[in-house]
């Protein structure tokens, strides 16, 4: 029909799904006419979308795309789900398809938001007003217990105490072993991430997934649109 020639696939990949608000982060887009997805099979699907993203398509999820990721989304694992899919094409019009290359666990995720949104509207507007009202508490401190910031100098009892360093001491420092850094544990809970100093990451990407978790997970929202340079040429 002429007018399948005017539906289109939105197809992200090369992205990571974050948990918290779950959507995708990072990714790159691209769109794929309805009438080449109608053309072909499941089995042909796998092969085709690797070769559109130039990598392994380990799993895909599709989601309408008036609809935000935890109300919508659908996995395609079969033929059955491929054709829902399809059918789900013709009746909407515009589907968005994500493809997850780090096998996460979607709707495990999208369990424990929907429990966290239900214990949050159990907890009642006094006790907002109660957190807030013990935050806001500070204990006066009497004049005649202020302490003093002014610094002495040459106090012995002082020096006694911090004696001022020798050279020894100083070339006894710097030929001290230096402490050895941990390595970022990449299987960890996605909300334990937490970036420490010193720690290494063995890519770019460890580093860039595990500032993304421990920005979502404590509150953050992250988001930001990718330069595409092939976007508007034909």
């Amino acid at each position: 029909m002429e007018e399948d020639a005017y539906i289109i696939v939105d197809v992200y990949y090369n992205g990571v799904f974050t948990p918290t608000s779950l959507m995708y982060f990072d990714g790159v887009k691209a769109f794929v006419p309805y009438t080449v997805v109608n053309k072909i099979n499941f089995l042909d699907f796998i092969p085709f979308l690797e070769k559109l993203t130039n990598g392994r398509c380990r799993d895909m999820y599709y989601c309408p795309h008036e609809l935000r990721l935890s109300e919508g989304l659908h996995a395609i694992q079969n033929d059955c789900d491929f054709n829902e899919f399809l059918e789900d094409i013709n009746e909407k019009k515009r589907l968005d398809e994500y493809v997850d290359h780090h096998h996460e666990p979607l709707f495990d995720w999208i369990q424990e938001e929907e429990a966290d949104l239900e214990d949050d509207d159990l907890v009642s507007i006094d006790d907002v007003d109660s957190i807030l009202e013990d935050g806001l508490k500070a204990e006066h401190v009497e004049d005649d217990k202020v302490i003093s910031l002014k610094r002495n100098f040459n106090d012995q009892f002082l020096n006694k105490l911090c004696p001022i360093q020798n050279d020894d001491l100083v070339e006894e420092y710097h030929n001290a072993i230096r402490p050895i850094y941990p390595r970022h544990d990449h299987t960890q809970k996605w909300n334990e991430m937490k970036p420490r100093l010193g720690i290494k990451y063995s890519t770019t990407a460890e580093l860039k997934y595990s500032l993304s978790c421990y920005a979502v997970a404590n509150g953050y929202d992250l988001w930001y649109e990718k330069n595409d340079k092939s976007r508007g040429q034909g």
